[in-house]
Parts: structure tokens; C-alpha cells; sequence
């Protein structure tokens, strides 16, 4: 088989003829110009020398004349005709042009003479008419080689001239010459390069039996074996990779159809890729007539895919994070809660690639929430019998405080006191239970805070001591407020409670009231170990649990109720807290304007 020509050696071999016509020029033009500029400058040198001895010889006879005229010629006369004779020598090697020689000579003779003379005339002899005649000679010998500069200046010109030519013709040639061996390059190139580009764009079009056939140099033979091979392993791996495909695509549909909640999948444009069963079953519509519809435009009446698709507008005209709700729906013969939540789905690079909308079925923890509600509301409402004769027991213990000693009435009035406030929470916890925390009624009246957290705190000495706990009051001059003082005095007792029953035995409890812009601050802190950050947002909710208190019997109503307590007085309460040391609860009241 022959072998193929190389683009490589192509390359070479147009390279090396370029370079072979360039050095073939530049040996023909080269030479040719450095002879040209040696033999001109040469020439312009020695009439440029002939010139500048004429012109000092004119300078000698100048002063010389100058001297006689002023009568001490001879003492110019030695110095004059050294200068003269010196440039005369130079002059006699020097000669370039036809008649010099023989008008160098009559110079040298007449200025010999005009010394001659000069020495043997004497003083105030004149010799003006042989210094012009030799001035005039002189003359001559500079108009000679003026002359001859001129015309080597002539020559150099169209010799030049010629030059350019002949070397401008011989530049064109090397630029036909590369021209035609670019031209021949990029056509070997180009047409196999066309063909690799289609059959590219034949692999990305997924179009199958893509090759390349023989190509005309080497290097691109090998580059379309290399394609052929890449082609027919991309086909293979294109084979196993849609079997992969639609192997993990019925794995994630059996996931999804194997969920509890249901799942609807949406794309970016809106259309229904997916919905599993039990989504098809919540909204009443047949799986195989959503998929590829519009989800807001389902053919569909059943009032429970209307209302899941006005909820899912309402999501997405809300601005609040997160977007869920709940929705109430009757399914297999009960009533569902239904919590919606649609997810979006987004690329890396964050280009939105569609909707996940999961609706999780929560009716069992809404059952529970009613169980334990119902639990509650039966307690606080058998709490309040026995706890209205202790109080009955209380007050006719109380109206004898005259047979009783000082210590004994302080007791009976404590304990009056505590099943009143006792009974007032039994009441609370069924208002929370039956779902009407906002109606918490209130007796106001005007109050001192700082007042009520002093008594507050007293009640608890006895416990925290008992724990060895040390509990610090740092309580200042506050404004009034108005408010309940039996349930204000409850809401700072449950934060002392917890306080003490999260901190351990060494530790600490400070309590503080100051004022703080227009409003009374109530502050607890505690020295325990704090509340993990994940369930802060929801510490202030009904049944919420947290550390080892429900342990010890916390049913995780307490800061439910101190929170709408508080918010029926028109204050706020707030946590800070770091996750492992400690609590700081912040109540805030408003306080009575000042007259």
C-alpha cells in the first residue's frame, strides 16, 4: 500500500521552496546593493576630500593676501604655505576625474611661484592678480568635483531605481510562489476538515453509521480512524447509556409511586411529567390524562384538583418562605389534612427546570393534635372542681385569721392566693384547648412590674436555694403599665419554673426590669443549656418540647400560654439564646404614657 504524504512533510517542502526563493533573491539583490553603496560612497568620498583641500587652500591664500595687504607677509608666509603645500599633497592623491591630475598641478606651480615671489618681494609689494588667478583655479578643482558628486549622484539613483525593480519582481514572485503553496495547503486541508465537521454535526444529531472514509495525508487518516473508533464507542455507549436511562427512570417512578404523599412533577413550561397514585387519587384525575397537560388546565372538575390548584396560586403569589398549606379534603370515605408544598427544581448554575408539588398527608399528627387538645380541655375542666373547694377551704380558713397566729394567715393567704391563680390557668388551658387563645380576658388595672417580679422572685427563694440555685434580682424604678397583675404575675412565674428546672445545681438565675423606649423589659436568664437552634422558631407553639423536660412531666403548654398572655396585653416576648449555654427571655409591655 502506498503510503500517504505527510502534512508535515508538505508543510516542509512548501516552506523550504519559499525559503530557497527568498535566499535566491537576497543573493542576486544583496551583493549587488553592497557594491553599489561602497563604490558610491567611495566616489563621494575623495571628491568630498578634493573640495575641503581646496577650500583650506582658498583659506591659506586668504590670509596670506590678508597679511600683505596689512604689510607683515612674512611672517604669514611659513605657516601659509605649510597649509597650502599639506592640502595640495593630499590633493595629488586624490585625483577621480579626467584633467585633475594636470589642474592640481598648475595649482601646485603657481602657489610654489606666488611663495616664491612673496619671499623675495619687499615690504608693501602686492601680487592681487596671482591670487586671483590661483583663487580661480582653485575654483576649478571644486566645480570639478561638485560636478562629479552630481553625476555619481545620477548614477546612484537609476542604478537604484534598477535595484528596486529587480528586487520588487523577485518579492512578487516569493508571494505568488507562498500564495500557491498556502492554496494548495488549505485545499488538502479544508475539504477533509468540512467533511469531519458534517459527520460532527451528524454525531450531535444523533444520526447512526457516522464514518469518516480515506483521507489524502497521513495525519488526517489517522484523526478519521481515531473518529470512526470515537463514533462507534459513542453508539455503544449511547445504547447502555438510554438502557441506564430508562432503567433509573422506572426505579425513581417505583420510589415515587411506593410514597405515602402524593407527588406531581411539573416542568418548567408547566407540563405534568409525573404523578404518582396516590397524588392522582387526592386530586381525583386519571394518571394517564395529566401527564403531558397543563397542570392549571387539567381536564378535570373534581373540587379537590380546583382547590389544590387555587391553593398552589395562592403559594405562588405570596412572597413569604417557607411556601406551604394546608388544605382539608375527603378521601376513602374521611376527612384528610393535606399539607401542599411545592418545591422548585433548579439546575447548578440556578435555571429553573420545573415544580415538585408533594402533598404530605398529616391527618394523623391533626388527630393527635385533637386527642391531645381534647386531653387538656378534660383536665382543666376536672382540675376546676377540686381546685374551687380548696380555694372555698382557703377563704373560710382565711375569715378566721383572728384565732390564727401571724406565720399560719400569711400560709392561708398564700394558698388563697395560688388556687385563684391556679383556677385562672385551669381556665386558660381550656381556652388554648378548645382554639381560642385570643380570648383571654383581662382584668387591667395600673400596675408596677418591678413589683409584681419582686414578689415573683421571693416565692421561688425557697425552691432555688433547695437546688443551689442562686437566683439574682437587678430590678429598677419602671413606669406603670396596665395589665392583669394575676396573669402577669403567672407569666413570669412559669419563666422562673422553667428556668429552675433546665439549670443545673451551681448555677444561675438573674431576673431584670428596667425601662427601655416607651415600654417595660421583663428579662429571664439562665445559665442551662440552652436551646438547640432548630427548635426555636417553634418553642412559643402549643405541646413544644425541648430538653429533658418533658421528662419530668412538661406537657409543653406553659410558653404557649405566656406568649398569647402576653400578646392580649399588647407586648411581645422574644428568645435569645445561644445553643449551648443558656436561655434569655425577653418580655416587653407597653407602659402608661406619662401625664
Amino acid at each position: 500500500m502506498r503510503r500517504r504524504p505527510s502534512l508535515r512533510s508538505r508543510i516542509r517542502n512548501g516552506t523550504l521552496l519559499l525559503v530557497l526563493l527568498a535566499v535566491g533573491l537576497g543573493a542576486y539583490a544583496l551583493p549587488r546593493v553592497y557594491r553599489l553603496g561602497g563604490a558610491i560612497r567611495e566616489t563621494l568620498y575623495r571628491n568630498y576630500i578634493s573640495i575641503r583641500a581646496a577650500q583650506h587652500m582658498h583659506a591659506a591664500l586668504h590670509r596670506l593676501q590678508v597679511a600683505e595687504l596689512e604689510g607683515n607677509a612674512a611672517q604669514t608666509l611659513p605657516g601659509a604655505r605649510r597649509e597650502f603645500m599639506h592640502w595640495i599633497r593630499i590633493e595629488d592623491h586624490d585625483f577621480t576625474e579626467p584633467g585633475e591630475s594636470k589642474l592640481a598641478r598648475d595649482i601646485k606651480d603657481r602657489g610654489q611661484r606666488l611663495f616664491a615671489e612673496i619671499a623675495a618681494a619687499p615690504a608693501g609689494a602686492r601680487h592681487d592678480e596671482e591670487f586671483a588667478e590661483l583663487h580661480a583655479r582653485l575654483d576649478e578643482l571644486v566645480a570639478m568635483n561638485e560636478a562629479a558628486m552630481f553625476r555619481a549622484d545620477s548614477r546612484a539613483m537609476k542604478l537604484g531605481k534598477r535595484l528596486t525593480y529587480e528586487f520588487g519582481a523577485g518579492l512578487i514572485g516569493l508571494l505568488i510562489a507562498g500564495a500557491a503553496v498556502s492554496y494548495g495547503l488549505g485545499l488538502t486541508l479544508s475539504r477533509p476538515l468540512t467533511e469531519l465537521a458534517e459527520r460532527l454535526r451528524g454525531v450531535s444529531q444523533r444520526k447512526s453509521q457516522v464514518r469518516l472514509g480515506p483521507q489524502p495525508l497521513e495525519e488526517l487518516d489517522t484523526v478519521a480512524r481515531e473518529f470512526n473508533q470515537m463514533a462507534e464507542r459513542l453508539e455503544q455507549y449511547e445504547k447502555l447509556n438510554v438502557e441506564r436511562l430508562l432503567y433509573e427512570k422506572s426505579k425513581i417512578e417505583a420510589i415515587i409511586e411506593g410514597l405515602e404523599d402524593g407527588i406531581v412533577l411539573i416542568d418548567s413550561e408547566g407540563l405534568v411529567t409525573h404523578i404518582n397514585e396516590v397524588a392522582a387519587i387526592i386530586m381525583g384525575v386519571e394518571p394517564a390524562e395529566a401527564l403531558g397537560s397543563q397542570f392549571d388546565d387539567l381536564s378535570s372538575n373534581h373540587p379537590h384538583y380546583l382547590r389544590i390548584r387555587d391553593a398552589l396560586h395562592q403559594l405562588r403569589r405570596a412572597e413569604a418562605e417557607p411556601q406551604r398549606v394546608e388544605v382539608q379534603l375527603h378521601v376513602r370515605g374521611r376527612d384528610h389534612s393535606y399539607v401542599l408544598k411545592p418545591v422548585a427544581l433548579r439546575q447548578a448554575d440556578g435555571t429553573a427546570l420545573g415544580t415538585l408539588l408533594i402533598l404530605q398527608d398529616v391527618t394523623y399528627l391533626r388527630d393527635q393534635d385533637r386527642a391531645r387538645a381534647n386531653l387538656v380541655a378534660t383536665l382543666s375542666h376536672e382540675l376546676r372542681t377540686p381546685l374551687t373547694s380548696l380555694a372555698l377551704a382557703g377563704e373560710l380558713l382565711y375569715r378566721e385569721k383572728d384565732r390564727l397566729t401571724p406565720k399560719q394567715c400569711e400560709l392561708v393567704r398564700t394558698i388563697v392566693e395560688e388556687c385563684t391563680r391556679m383556677k385562672q390557668l385551669a381556665d386558660n388551658l381550656l381556652n388554648l384547648a378548645r382554639g381560642t387563645p385570643a380570648s383571654i380576658a383581662l382584668q387591667r388595672e395600673r400596675l408596677d412590674l418591678g413589683r409584681i417580679a419582686d414578689e415573683v422572685c421571693d416565692r421561688f427563694a425557697i425552691q432555688s436555694r433547695e437546688k443551689s440555685v442562686t437566683l439574682e434580682k437587678r430590678i429598677e424604678q419602671v413606669p406603670e403599665i396596665l395589665g392583669d397583675p394575676v396573669k402577669l404575675s403567672w407569666v413570669l412565674s412559669n419563666l422562673i419554673g422553667n428556668a429552675l428546672r433546665y439549670t443545673p445545681s451551681g448555677g444561675r438565675i438573674q431576673v431584670a426590669a428596667h425601662r427601655a423606649d416607651g415600654a417595660v423589659r421583663l428579662e429571664v436568664e439562665d445559665s442551662g443549656p440552652g436551646i438547640p437552634p432548630e427548635l426555636r422558631a417553634h418553642i412559643f407553639e402549643r405541646f413544644a418540647q425541648y430538653g429533658d423536660g418533658a421528662q419530668r412531666g412538661s406537657a409543653g403548654l406553659g410558653l404557649a400560654i405566656v406568649k398569647d398572655i402576653v400578646e392580649a396585653h399588647g407586648g411581645r416576648i422574644f428568645l435569645e439564646s445561644a445553643a449551648d449555654h443558656g436561655c434569655h427571655f425577653i418580655v416587653e409591655l407597653p407602659a402608661v404614657p406619662e401625664a
